[in-house]
């Protein structure tokens, strides 16, 4: 190869602080720490632009740090590539086999850089300027007296005006670099020597001129530091990146398949004393996606991680924010209110071929893991909310933009964050977006917001233990879990965010069953605990009916496997109960069964009229279904004690007793409209199976309704369609039509 004489790369190295521009072109900047008035960004973007140098997938090249013997190993390594190796070697700071690896090993024997210690290379350590300059001079086989030129004294600032026409700049690293000694380099100054070397060497043809957009950062938005820990996420639909202060390290991979959609569980150690983050993506029968992140932390100190996504080819993008609606809590006490808010936003990108896409942004939790162990082995769990916030932020670069969601965990802490990507939009309109907002800041304590891979976490009563000081309790609450009003809204609108949630109902609902038959109930209720002293786990006759229900009427449109089957288990764990001695009997052939089963307490707890016929109706419904006689035969037990009863069960005022105890007293106040519907659901499917039992139903229903009218209490829209169904819409009561049953 051709050398080159002494003053011809002295001319060339003064000569790369204003390399004349032979062609230009405009371009998106690529850094967001390398603006377009960086004093280097022509030969980093251009090098760049070679693959020759490199930033972060952060989108920072970080042109101020320290250069490293690795990244200079790659950069000449890159530009001979001829001469790369095909083969790895051991040293102790690389991993076996890896690029860098391979990168090292060429540095070495072909003498541009030496290991810092035998088997040791020092990947990441700082190049001073004599070890930069010998990698140059070998590399390139420039003279060897090349270090005794640049260790002149570098002129002053009122000599360079003249001095080949250089311009006056004023660049403290540089100048410390250029002064004599050894200092160290930085990865700016490495790109413009670089530069200066390919373009006389004539491996640069043309010189590129760069006017670069502005990149935009959120006022929130946080740079990393060379420090910072980079990782990417091995999911190949959509690029995920972690990055944090903490080294973390690659620790386990699961997935699980649910017939219908697909979880892929990839789990990180952070640090190195047992604190790890879960990403979890759950990917959908239409193709969106959940991402789940939990960071745990049973460390001493604070952890912080970034989630971080990059989304390409953006034309441009906003963010629908929930808080344009104020928030309509009822109750601001901490100590009882829910202090949930709602998610961030919606986030739409218009891409540039025109498309758009959208992605629900939720909020950031940070809690505690609460348990109670009892004598029996058995234990109730929850979690005390120590903190809700927005962690949502970005970076511009271009047609590039990386979201970024931050995690913090303290001291024994866990903090949850999830996102709904899709690559459509997940509402009709803008009109549909603000619609659901106001909804949800209207009726915030009946919307989930606080989503896990687990499942979603909502305020529990103050009649649940263990119950922290500061009353923020929550738990999955299994009729939350099923989305009844996503449901409702998808079949009015087919909205796509809300077939997401329906869709993650039923993945929720599976994992917490896990490989039981039935859902069975986690956290105490010190209600029934008091009365009864049974305590987590139980089984809740309610909760198991909705849950059945909703797997039988929904779970064929949306493909579930076996969507059935919930509803005959169910059936057959109520015709079990008779037998158990989990009934309060009336006659020989009428009794009610008990509200609430415990797993490994022998008690009987009172019956409420709402779950009777909850129960009744699974039963009937499962006749109908299975033809088993057994579920007939139960349910016209249930039937005939409610006949027997009626009169008792109908208070002074016209409505209905809340429950009968073991005693049979008729006690408490019954649901404002809850049983209305079941009444009305009762008297439907004893039309077809036996109207025989039509006459005891429909005296129940005109009191109920009755009652709900004299006192203007309103009514739901489930009443008001039954009753136009069963010919009793005389009976609609007076007031407001609400979508929630209370």
């Amino acid at each position: 190869m051709r050398k080159w004489n002494t003053a011809l790369v002295l001319t060339a190295l003064l000569l790369f602080f204003s390399i004349q521009s032979v062609s230009a072109q405009t371009t998106d900047v690529k850094y967001i720490d390398v603006p377009n008035h960086h004093w280097a960004k022509n030969e980093i973007m251009q090098l760049d632009e070679m693959k020759v140098i490199t930033g972060n997938f952060d989108m920072q090249f970080h042109p101020e740090t320290p250069l490293t013997k690795g990244q200079v190993a790659v950069s000449l390594s890159k530009i001979f590539g001829s001469e790369l190796l095909d083969k790895s070697y051991g040293f102790s700071d690389i991993t076996w086999g890896s690029d860098k690896g391979r990168f090292a090993l060429t540095a070495v024997k072909n003498g541009w850089i030496q290991p810092s210690s035998p088997g040791y290379f020092g990947f990441d350590e700082p190049v001073t300027k004599t070890e930069l300059w010998d990698a140059l001079n070998t590399a390139f086989k420039l003279e060897k007296d090349i270090g005794k030129v640049l260790s002149i004294t570098w002129p002053s600032s009122s000599d360079r005006a003249t001095l080949h026409n250089i311009p006056v700049y004023t660049f403290p690293q540089i100048e410390e670099f250029l002064h004599y000694g050894d200092s160290i380099v930085s990865r700016a100054y490495f790109s413009k020597a670089l530069h200066g070397i390919l373009v006389e060497t004539n491996r640069i043809k043309q010189s590129k001129h760069y006017t670069l957009s502005a990149p935009v950062e959120s006022d929130t938005y946080t740079t990393s530091v060379p420090e910072t820990y980079l990782g990417n996420v091995p999911f190949s639909t959509h690029p995920l990146y972690l990055r944090s202060e903490e080294a973390f390290e690659y620790k386990d991979f699961t997935q699980t398949n649910y017939g219908f959609s697909r979880d892929s569980t990839y789990t990180y150690a952070v640090g190195n004393e047992g604190a790890e983050i879960k990403l979890t993506v759950r990917e959908l029968p239409n193709k969106d996606v959940f991402v789940f992140s939990e960071l745990s932390n049973p460390t001493d100190t604070s952890i912080t991680v970034e989630v971080l996504q990059k989304e390409l080819d953006i034309a441009r993008f906003d963010l629908f924010r929930y808080d344009r609606y104020p928030l309509m809590r009822e109750n601001t006490d901490l100590a009882d209110a829910d202090m949930t808010t709602y998610p961030t936003g919606v986030l739409r990108f218009i891409k540039t071929d025109g498309t758009v896409e959208e992605r629900m942004i939720g909020q950031a939790y940070q809690s505690k893991q609460l348990s109670l162990l009892y004598d029996n082995g058995e234990q109730s769990v929850s979690r005390e909310l120590l903190d809700e916030k927005e962690n949502f932020s970005y970076a511009l670069a271009g047609k590039t933009l990386l979201s970024s969601y931050t995690l913090q965990a303290n001291t024994g802490e866990i903090a949850d964050h999830w996102y709904v990507d899709s690559d459509e939009q997940l509402f009709n309109s803008k009109d549909d977006i603000f619609k659901w907002m106001r909804e949800t800041s209207q009726n915030h304590k009946k919307r989930n917001k606080w989503y896990t891979t687990d499942g979603s976490y909502n305020k529990l009563a103050d009649s649940t233990e263990p119950m922290p000081v500061s009353g923020q309790n929550y738990g999955r609450t299994l009729l939350m879990l099923k989305e009844d009003r996503a449901l409702t809204l998808y079949h009015e609108n087919k909205g796509r965010y809300f077939e997401n949630l329906v869709y993650n109902a039923f993945v929720n609902l599976k994992n917490f069953k896990q490989d039981k038959d039935y859902w069975e109930t986690e956290v105490t209720s010190t209600y029934l605990k008091n009365l009864y002293d049974i305590h987590a786990p139980f089984i809740d006759t309610r909760f198991n009916e909705q849950i059945a229900l909703f797997y039988y009427k929904i779970g064929g449109e949306f493909g579930i496997p076996s969507a059935n089957e919930p509803l005959r288990d169910y059936a057959d764990l109520l015709v079990s109960q008779q037998q158990k001695g989990n009934i309060n009997r009336v006659a020989s052939d009428a009794f009610y069964i008990a509200d609430y089963f415990p797993i490994n307490q022998n008690v009987t707890t009172h019956t409420s009229m709402n779950h009777a016929l909850g129960g009744m109706n699974i039963l009937l419904m499962s006749y109908q279904e299975f033809g088993d006689w057994r579920y007939l035969q139960t349910a016209r037990n249930i039937q005939r004690a409610i006949t027997y009863q009626k009169d008792k069960w109908i208070r002074d005022n016209g409505d209905i007793w809340y429950k009968i105890s073991p005693e049979s007293s008729f006690e408490g106040d019954d649901y404002k409209h809850l049983t209305l519907e079941d009444l009305i659901e009762s008297y439907q499917l004893w039309q077809r199976i036996d109207p025989s039992q039509l006459p005891t139903l429909k005296q129940l229903i005109i009191s109920k309704a009755t009652f709900l009218s004299n006192e203007k209490l309103g009514y739901t829209t489930k009443i008001k369609k039954g009753l136009k169904k069963i010919g009793l819409y005389e009976y609609l009561p007076e007031g407001d039509e609400v979508t929630d049953a209370l």
